[in-house]
């Protein structure tokens, strides 16, 4: 069983190097190399020298996830129990570590498959940020991924009591719909509704339309998808239908 990572060759291998790691349930799986074996001083001197310089050009790479990009990497190949593969781009996921027998050391070390690695890393950033929604609604140009059911009332009637404990009702005998929004949007979503806002605030409504009750507010959520940063808003705002 022979391998080489960059410039680093070895034959001594003492185990089948290839497996997984990850979520096998969802498919999240990257390929690794467990790799063991009995190297010579002048070996395990090349192979930290590999380490060493993968390490310093990895620490100068960007963000993995913001440059949507597997940044450095080694070059792997070797074959085992008849399974070949050539030129990996790799990731060391561990880095070498040694016990000295008798004249060789005992080295061990762990790669894994950058791009497939990179893949896993963004679709768990997509399901981390993934939320149940209750249908969309539309403000002016901005259609909102509803976080909740909206529908509700206000301005209904109340029950009172009589000086003798009786029943009686106060108020007028209707109610006010009112749509209690909780969405999201991007930036530009969020820009296209405070426009909507002061729009629809500067006249009366019509019978039957939906007029705002309350200002609209926001919070934020800095979110890197597939390498690029689209934050995410999550919109607040009330509603009340018109008579």
């Amino acid at each position: 069983m022979t391998f080489s990572i960059g410039a680093f060759n070895c034959s001594l291998l003492t185990a089948q190097p290839l497996g997984y790691e990850g979520d096998a349930r969802k498919g999240l799986t990257a390929r690794t190399w467990n790799i063991t074996g009995l190297l010579t001083s002048s070996q395990w001197q090349s192979l930290l020298s590999v380490y060493d310089n993968w390490r310093n050009a990895r620490i100068q790479d960007a963000d993995t996830l913001t440059s949507n990009s597997v940044g450095t990497t080694v070059s792997f190949s070797g074959s085992a129990n008849g399974i070949t593969w050539s030129g990996v781009g790799c990731w060391f996921a561990e880095p070498p570590s040694g016990e000295q027998v008798g004249a060789y050391i005992q080295a061990s070390v762990r790669l894994v498959h950058a791009a497939e690695a990179l893949a896993v890393l963004r679709k768990e950033e997509v399901l981390s940020t993934a939320r149940y929604t209750f249908g969309t609604y539309t403000l002016g140009s901005t259609t909102l991924q509803l976080l909740k059911p909206p529908e509700t009332y206000q301005d209904t009637p109340t029950l009172a009591l009589t000086a003798s404990g009786a029943t009686y009702i106060t108020g007028p005998l209707s109610a006010t719909r009112v749509r209690n929004l909780e969405g999201t949007t991007n930036a530009a979503g969020w820009a296209a509704i405070q426009s909507w806002y002061e729009s629809a605030i500067a006249a009366a409504p019509a019978a039957g339309a939906w007029f705002p009750l309350s200002a609209p507010s926001a919070t934020a959520e800095a979110q890197i998808v597939a390498g690029v940063r689209a934050d995410l808003y999550t919109v607040s705002i009330s509603l009340g239908q018109a008579k």
